[in-house]
């Protein structure tokens, strides 16, 4: 059976929902039970929650995501621009994020499994012009 864009769509908005809900639990039971997990951060500093990032479990997602969002102040995010291609059941957007005066525009590519969960995810982080 092949996926729908609503699909689709209502995957991206269930990501959307746990990261709003800054939940990380919430978010890794999003992921298949093996996947590939990449942000092409902003630098390498464990401290800093922009940096570059692999993850491939999980556990590993859950704890990322919960240094996250404990070192992110509250942020508003959305998911835009989305290009959705149902045959490979991928989409491809940019996501917009505004924490106070800083805007990041960054560009997200989520692959799903035949169950409907993350295999490949993978976050390019950039600053929005202007």
């Amino acid at each position: 059976m092949v996926t729908t864009r609503t699909q689709i769509n209502d995957r991206i908005e269930a990501y959307a929902k746990a990261v709003r809900d800054r939940n990380p639990e919430a978010v890794s039971q999003l992921f298949a039970e093996h996947f590939d997990h990449r942000v092409h951060g902003v630098g390498t500093d464990p401290a800093n929650p922009w940096n570059t990032k692999r993850e491939t479990d999980r556990e590993g997602i859950r704890r990322a995501y919960e240094g996250f969002f404990s070192n992110v102040a509250d942020m508003v995010v959305e998911y835009t621009d989305r290009t959705i291609d149902v045959e490979s059941n991928s989409a491809a957007m940019v996501v917009r994020v505004a924490i106070g005066s800083i805007c990041m525009e960054n560009a997200l590519q989520i692959k799903w499994n035949d169950n409907g969960k993350i295999i490949l995810f993978y976050n390019w982080y950039g600053q929005a012009p202007g």
